[in-house]
């Protein structure tokens, strides 16, 4: 398949090596990956502040970036800036244009699971992991099932793992309660969000498990700080790490 990268803006400054992963992980299984050039912020930081004026002029000009190109899908991933994306662009542009970008976009965990899942791997990854199920993945994209659901059990992110050998999955207590970063909501409740994060890092911990493997690049920047300066012996991990290692 011939695939257009997403990388938010995130990524790109703070957590360049998942873009690094996510590329090389694409390719090895057989893809034709490209990286549109033009992509800028989501829109989320100000959307989720109320400030859609200018929310629109940032969606507009990522959306852009991805009109016209020839792919069969764009792969992100970061769940939160995905579900930003999705959401933004049905707001600002209704045109069938938008709609077909739209059409196309998948968070990287969403598309190994649902669209090309992986066949075989070629390494083991003999690792005690802690899954990070972080709140945009499971409640608006549907990775997994939250805790609160009444409705079927399932959970795609342990199936595009599970198949690495030597990898052990666990949880940490709550396991899909906020880790705390929550945009914006980190800068205007720093406490809060510092003692949602510090509490998270620490279930992790309690695992006994040398990584915490997650699907958002925002809530393992945010759990990395508190792991850091709680000096707990874990660390974090993005899946196109994991899975690229794997490979």
């Amino acid at each position: 398949m011939k695939i257009a990268l997403f990388i938010p803006c995130l990524v790109n400054q703070m957590m360049p090596e998942v873009a690094i992963a996510t590329l090389e992980l694409l390719e090895k299984l057989g893809h034709q990956v490209i990286l549109p050039e033009g992509q800028t912020c989501c829109g989320q930081p100000m959307t989720n502040s109320g400030c859609y004026d200018e929310a629109k002029k940032t969606t507009l000009k990522l959306l852009n970036a991805f009109k016209g190109v020839e792919c069969d899908a764009i792969v992100c991933p970061a769940a939160s800036c995905l579900v930003a994306a999705k959401e933004n662009f049905h707001e600002f542009d209704s045109s069938p244009e938008a709609q077909a970008v739209i059409d196309k976009l998948y968070e990287l965990t969403e598309f190994l699971h649902d669209v090309a899942p992986i066949k075989q791997f070629a390494r083991p990854y003999p690792h005690k992991i802690s899954l990070q199920l972080s709140c945009h993945g499971i409640r608006m994209l549907n990775l997994a099932s939250p805790s609160e659901s009444m409705g079927p059990k399932f959970n795609k992110v342990e199936a595009v793992l599970a198949p690495i050998a030597g990898i052990e999955i666990v949880y940490p207590e709550r396991h899909d309660e906020c880790c705390g970063f929550g945009g914006t909501f980190a800068v205007d409740e720093g406490a809060v969000s510092a003692k949602m994060g510090k509490d998270k890092a620490q279930a992790h911990a309690d695992t006994g498990a040398v990584y915490a493997v997650g699907f958002d690049p925002s809530c393992l920047l945010h759990l990395d700080g508190m792991m850091r300066r709680q000096h707990l012996l874990i660390q974090t991990r993005h899946i196109a790490q994991v899975l690229n290692a794997a490979l």
